[in-house]
């Protein structure tokens, strides 16, 4: 008898359904697509080689790659033999990996490319994912049908929780089994998945199972990306359903100017995190399904949903309980506030090898206690007041505050340090350190992070250390977190209306040739810094990122308009050799008494920047690019793809003015998608600066030759998201120039330095240390 899909066993529902049709697509992981027939037999030959290395039922494998096919079968081939996945976040510390090895003890570790050396940390046998999928075909193994959900241990979570070390969550197949259900029961009926979110969160392998159970396609990104996601979300088989953070879904938003969201779109379920009211109303009004939840790791994911109808008249609600869920608020106040408790077949079965955490949120009734503050509206929605009083929740990512805490008293500079979280409209959360130092001793913001980038992972480092004489605690010695965040959160708000308040310096200079070039100064540092924006951009789009890098004190940034853009627009625009550009900016150096100043180029900027310390090398500190597209020294056929895109440019000017020349532009180097998303506002935006591609396309007068001679510290910096494009470029540009580095930064795309300002400039900082991490030389 075959048992229905969204009620089999997970273990066999990809038998089941390459039984049912064995040619209907299962995994979409950019170019490899893999139909059912295809993933039950990866599944069925790896369990046969997981048995032969000794893995047997209720052992623990730990899983330490991204998203990808490769990493979806082994999900699913480590559940056909009954042993427990451990999916591990990757961009963990040696050390944070070491404090999670103890009480997983693996008996093996797979890990992804590039990933051996850290998945050593975590002991067990390791192995390269690559090997095991790569091994010969053997007869697949096919474990018994189960009717009834499996209530053994079946994937371990690791969640820092409001602790130094990590508590790990125990979820059984039966729990993991009822979230899915519950989910499949509540949201509108899936055509296929987008896997958007890592697998070391509970919400990836939910969603993971959601398709799985479901018989439909799971399409994969390996880095939740806005261009990527919207990309996959335009590609077919085209996602209907897609779990997201806030803080991604603001990120998309930005990046798609509140472009309407894909027609195939039904439901995208947002949580990991406090999600602003405001981010609520924006995605409804751009057409977005969004459908707010509550949940954590402990309850097996999500435990309530609020429908996208209703999303609008109650954006601050979480919705009611799922299917099968039960919420009460524990000894609410006269307001109806309490904690948090939740009765859900999806609950865990404790923290591995922590009895006492697991008795501290069990109640003897069953209910979990959760140690979140919410009330219950007089519709039965839950309505989330504050996250655990400890814990950070930066972007759907756990921070433990004793941990990075503990980091920062080992700094011998360091007497007292306190971490608490400050309201983000982007994260939701970040964390902040509030520090004590020691007598006349100062080690400076750079090297506070430094120090913490030694030890933790980028997304737990402090976004600010703010010194204190000393910290509120009691007389018994216990800090007053409540206290310190209002006192910092007070602190940042009188900083925010003094930058409102404070006049933005704008200068000019009149050009021999009647040019007016523009530039806007931000902060007062001692070091200058002179930023130059990419093509179709301006130094207005720069000035977040000005700011974010004026913010440590320590430098006074310059962002420049360069002729032909912003307010430097030219009266009759024309292809520019890049020596004018050069000598516009020796112009605004003397008219600023700059001696040598860091040059920080973006897209074209960089390559003017490059340009700039391989002719006039006395003026030039160092050179920071972030992907400059260097023609050049690009491959054949991208060179004469760049200058397809000038043609086409120059053409399009010629016959339709800025605007068709920025379409043009757009079109060549972004593709005719990504045109077709942009919303109204946004394509006038660029075809105000439609001038600027004419003059920049043709990437007239460039030396490479001169580039072998650039001997100042120079840091090329790309994005994963544009890696396609840029990377290959920026290689060749590491090897052309002498002692150059190269760092790849994570999650980031092209238009990053205007989307997301805050970790570009924390890459341009690091890159100012002279060793930043993830930096390589050939």
């Amino acid at each position: 008898m075959t048992i229905p899909l969204p009620f089999a066993p997970f273990a066999e529902s990809a038998r089941l359904a390459a039984i049912d049709a064995p040619g209907a697509l299962a995994i979409v992981d950019g170019p490899v697509r893999l139909d059912r027939r295809t993933l039950d037999e990866r599944a069925g030959t790896l369990a046969d080689r997981l048995l032969a290395a000794g893995v047997v039922a209720g052992d623990r494998v730990a899983l330490l790659a991204r998203p990808s096919a490769g990493a979806i079968v082994v999900i699913h081939a480590v559940a056909r033999i009954g042993a427990v996945i451990v999916p591990v976040r990757v961009g963990l510390t040696a050390s944070e990996m070491r404090a999670a090895a103890a009480p997983i003890e693996p008996r093996i570790v797979i890990h992804g490319p590039g990933l051996g050396d850290t998945a050593e940390a975590l002991g067990g046998q390791p192995f390269a994912l690559e090997d095991l999928l790569l091994a010969g075909a053997g007869s697949p193994t096919r474990p018994a049908p189960t009717p009834r959900p499996d209530h053994r241990p079946a994937a371990a979570i690791l969640t820092s929780g409001t602790t130094r070390h990590p508590k790990i969550v125990l979820l059984s197949g039966a729990a993991l089994q009822a979230s899915a259900e519950a989910w499949l029961s509540v949201l509108p009926p899936a055509t296929s998945w987008l896997l958007a979110v890592g697998l070391a969160h509970v919400a990836g392998l939910g969603v993971v199972w959601r398709a799985g159970l479901a018989g439909v396609p799971l399409v994969v990104v390996d880095h939740p990306e806005p261009a990527s996601i919207l990309t996959a979300l335009g590609t077919s088989p085209r996602p209907s359903h897609v779990s997201l953070i806030p803080a991604t879904l603001d990120r998309i938003l930005d990046a798609s100017h509140d472009a309407q969201a894909p027609g195939t779109l039904r439901a995208v379920p947002l949580g990991g995190g406090p999600i602003p009211p405001g981010l609520v109303g924006r995605a409804l009004r751009a057409g977005w399904p969004v459908v707010p939840t509550y949940g954590l790791s402990e309850a097996g994911s999500g435990v309530t949903a609020l429908a996208t109808v209703d999303a609008a008249t109650h954006p601050e609600s979480a919705g009611p309980p799922l299917p099968g869920v039960e919420i009460r608020i524990d000894t609410p106040d006269p307001t109806g506030v309490g904690e948090i408790e939740v009765l859900t077949p999806a609950r865990f079965d404790g923290y591995l090898g922590d009895p006492t955490a697991t008795a501290a949120v069990m109640a003897q009734d069953g209910w979990l206690r959760t140690g979140d503050l919410g009330r219950l509206d007089a519709g039965g929605r839950l309505v989330v007041l504050d996250r655990r009083t400890d814990r950070i929740v930066r972007g759907g990512e756990n921070i433990s505050p004793a941990e990075v805490e503990a980091v920062l008293r080992e700094h011998p500079a360091v007497e007292d340090a306190a971490v608490v979280a400050r309201r983000d409209d982007t994260f939701g959360q970040v964390p902040v350190a509030a520090i004590v130092l020691r007598a006349r001793a100062d080690p400076g913001d750079e090297a506070l992070t430094a120090h913490c980038r030694s030890a933790l992972a980028g997304f737990k480092i402090p976004v600010a250390f703010i010194r204190y004489e000393r910290l509120p605690r009691t007389s018994g010695g216990k800090l007053q977190r409540a206290a310190l965040r209002d006192a910092i959160e007070r602190d940042a708000t009188e900083r925010r209306a003094t930058e409102r308040d404070a006049p933005r310096q704008q200068r000019h200079l009149d050009r021999p040739d009647g040019v007016r070039i523009v530039w806007r100064s931000v902060g007062s540092g001692p070091v200058r810094v002179v930023l130059l924006h990419g093509t179709l951009s301006t130094a207005a789009q720069m000035i977040g990122l000005a700011r974010d890098l004026a913010a440590s004190g320590e430098l006074t940034v310059h962002s420049i308009d360069r002729r032909g853009s912003g307010a430097s627009r030219l009266a009759d625009p024309a292809p520019l050799d890049v020596q004018v550009h050069l000598d516009d900016l020796v112009a605004v150096l003397d008219a600023e008494e700059i001696d040598a100043p860091v040059f920080v180029g973006i897209s074209y900027g960089g390559v003017v920047a490059l340009e700039f310390a391989a002719r006039i090398p006395d003026r030039v500190a160092a050179v920071i690019a972030y992907e400059p597209p260097y023609g050049p020294l690009a491959e054949p056929e991208t060179q004469r793809a760049l200058a397809a895109v000038a043609d086409a440019t120059e053409q399009a000017y010629d016959t339709g003015g800025p605007p068709a020349a920025a379409e043009a532009f757009m079109r060549g180097v972004a593709g005719n998608d990504i045109w077709q998303r942009l919303p109204d506002r946004t394509r006038a935006f660029l075809g105000d600066e439609g001038a600027g591609a004419y003059v920049d396309a043709r990437l007239a007068g460039l030396d490479p030759d001169g580039l072998r001679h650039i001997r100042t510290p120079t840091t090329i910096l790309t994005g994963d998201a544009s890696e396609t494009f840029y990377r290959p470029i920026a290689d060749a540009l590491v090897a052309w120039i002498p002692g150059a580095r190269q760092t790849h930064l994570r999650g980031m795309g092209h238009a990053s330095p205007i989307t997301e300002s805050g970790p570009i400039a924390d890459a341009i900082r690091a890159a100012l240390t002279g060793d930043p991490a993830g930096s390589r030389r050939p």
